[in-house]
């Protein structure tokens, strides 16, 4: 295949390099990034989960109108698994995922025993907020996905630019995001201290509900956007259930950081207060967590 950079050579990453990590309660964190969550199995076994979920709600790994891309970037890959699914889908393009760290030695093997890494896909190492390694009008379709909690509030106008430089002229750009409120009242405390996290990484969880606004403010043409709210507990049904799994698990994955790293709490009063969360979503109904879709054009 011809990879698409030119600014750098870059061929994809066989296996972890050496990169600054701390470990707290058996969890990976990495501690040059905004990110605000573990970077190991569990968030990866977490990260393919919610990939499924939205999956089956979108019906599909994208909602833009393309068509036969050429090539495709997934910026803030993760375990690589949308991306992988894309090459599967589009066997004649070049599928490109970049993030600032390959995924897991474990993540990459099941992925590759599982039939999912195809030749036609690739890891490149970067991070958008320093220049992707890509000449401009690259790529047919830029994805971009649940970053949130990654980005800090004044990286997003700079990271749409940056999208839009690497995107080819009439080719497509979508985002999908979050916001992170309390969705029960039993989550309020645990968003309490997440914010208080947020707010040290100059991050604001709510700026997942502006996507289709950044889109515009940063030239994107014909913009469309998708509001969703996925239930989150059992009165949701399997999709319900499988929110609520997530919820949990990335309720649970900032133990680390609200407990050992920033110490905003003990984990008597951590556990108390992700019990709280899991037994409203479970007891609740009508527990909803928004999600949000935008495309457009360059």
């Amino acid at each position: 295949m011809r990879w698409p950079w030119s600014r750098r050579t870059k061929t994809a990453v066989k296996q972890e390099e050496v990169v600054p990590y701390i470990i707290f309660r058996g969890r990976r964190m990495k501690v040059d990034s905004p990110y605000m969550f573990p970077k190991d199995l569990g968030e990866s076994n977490r990260l393919d989960m919610q990939h499924y979920m939205l999956r089956y709600v979108l019906r599909g790994n994208f909602v833009a109108p393309i068509r036969h891309p050429q090539s495709i970037l997934d910026v803030g890959c993760g375990t690589g698994r949308w991306g992988a699914e894309m090459a599967r889908q589009f066997p004649h393009a070049n599928v490109v995922g970049l993030d600032l760290t390959p995924p897991s030695a474990t993540s990459l093997a099941v992925t590759q025993a599982q039939g999912d890494a195809p030749e036609n896909y690739a890891f490149v190492e970067g991070d958008i907020t320093k220049g992707m390694p890509f000449a401009d009008n690259t790529f047919d379709f830029v994805h971009m996905r649940l970053v949130v909690l990654a980005l800090p509030s004044a990286a997003w106008a700079p990271a749409i630019q940056e999208i839009r430089r690497v995107t080819k002229p009439g080719g497509w750009v979508e985002l999908v995001d979050t916001s992170v409120t309390p969705r029960a009242p039993g989550s309020a405390q645990w968003v309490e201290w997440a914010q208080t996290l947020a707010r040290y990484r100059g991050i604001d969880m709510t700026a997942g509900a502006r996507i289709g606004q950044f889109l515009h403010e940063g030239g994107l043409r014909h913009v469309q956007e998708i509001p969703l709210e996925i239930p989150i507990g059992p009165w949701g049904g399997r999709i319900g259930n499988l929110m609520l799994a997530d919820a949990m698990a990335g309720a649970r994955a900032l133990e680390t950081p609200v407990v050992d790293m920033a110490k905003l709490a003990t984990k008597p009063q951590f556990d108390a207060a992700v019990a709280a969360m899991e037994h409203d979503f479970r007891t609740l109904p009508n527990c909803t967590q928004p999600f949000y879709v935008a495309y457009g054009q360059k």
